[in-house]
């Protein structure tokens, strides 16, 4: 299996995502996963990036793209476990950038409010940020034979606007929310592994979480502070 990690910034990625790849290099070579990196540095339009950066990597001759947002840092391990976690579109979602503790993107609740699980324990997931995203090459063929009116370039070699942005009946999507839209409304399905150690990284300071950890401490949750005042 041929991965491709690609990350789009503005003026490159920053020192604790560095670290945090640095450290993933000899863990991933440990877990037998032959890894490259390409990124795009500079361009303004976030879905432009990531097109060119899908193209390189498929170039590259990818089986699987992770994306990683240049503002992350994350544990080594994790990472391994995200490229390995079965299906076609699989996140990591982490913390807004603010004191109070909030995860973006969504999943599907049973009739009791509970996330919808598979056996490994991922949510199955409705929207996910594009920040620590795996998609395979499979799904990127399919995306194109859905839509498209997203491909461009010439057809020898092809770019697609997986993150094409903007209004959709009626709604305004940013690029991330966008994709798993569009996604799903092709068949696929999307899987969010809650038990990561992802950090959101401000000039100034951390944002560290772990959603898996958040849900346990939430009302009910066996980790709910007033089970421990009871």
């Amino acid at each position: 299996m041929k991965v491709v990690i690609a990350t789009p910034s503005l003026a490159g990625p920053t020192l604790p995502y560095r670290e945090a790849l640095a450290a993933s290099a000899p863990v991933l070579e440990a877990a037998g996963i032959s890894c490259s990196f390409v990124q795009e540095i500079g361009c303004p339009y976030i879905s432009g990036a990531r097109a060119t950066l899908i193209r390189k990597a498929l170039d590259g001759q990818a089986d699987v793209i992770v994306l990683l947002d240049y503002d992350l840092s994350w544990d080594a391990a994790d990472l391994v476990t995200l490229i390995n976690a079965p299906g076609d579109v699989v996140a990591g979602t982490y913390r807004f950038k603010k004191d109070d503790e909030e995860y973006m993107g969504s999943w599907q609740t049973d009739a009791g409010g509970r996330p919808v699980l598979r056996d490994d324990g991922c949510f199955k997931a409705t929207r996910v940020p594009a920040g620590f995203l795996k998609i395979t090459k499979e799904a990127v063929d399919k995306f194109m034979s859905a839509y498209p009116e997203l491909i461009y370039g010439p057809r020898y070699a092809a770019s697609v606007d997986l993150f094409n942005h903007g209004a959709i009946g009626g709604v305004w999507y940013g690029e991330d929310y966008a994709f798993s839209k569009r996604w799903i409304e092709a068949g696929g399905d999307i899987w969010i592994i809650p038990d990561l150690n992802i950090a959101h990284h401000a000039p100034d300071r951390a944002f560290p979480g772990n959603l898996h950890e958040f849900m346990m401490r939430q009302p009910g949750g066996s980790k709910d502070p007033a089970r421990k005042a009871a």
